[in-house]
């Protein structure tokens, strides 16, 4: 990944959190929803983050479409974008 691309990523915080068994299932839910769009958010860190924008955008009385949501947070996945320009270049 070229040094222009690590910058255009947002910056990661590593935090460690416990989750309880309904939390789980929860996120769970969240990836049966977001499998149902194409995206592969199936990570953890993946699921929480765009729980996180749902969550926010309902908080804030905001609208917001699940497709954009999964393509944001992939995008934003620094493995996912450093697999992508791989096979870009390959």
């Amino acid at each position: 990944m070229s040094e222009q691309e690590e910058q255009s990523l947002p910056k990661r915080v590593v935090r460690t959190i416990t989750l309880t068994e309904d939390d789980l299932n929860m996120l769970d839910e969240v990836e049966r929803v977001l499998s149902k769009t194409g995206h592969r958010v199936k990570t953890d860190s993946k699921l929480i983050r765009a729980a996180i924008n749902v969550a926010s955008r309902v908080l804030h009385g905001k609208s917001y479409d699940v497709n954009e949501i999964a393509e944001k947070v992939v995008r934003e996945d620094g493995r996912s974008l450093s697999k992508l320009i791989a096979k870009k270049g390959s």
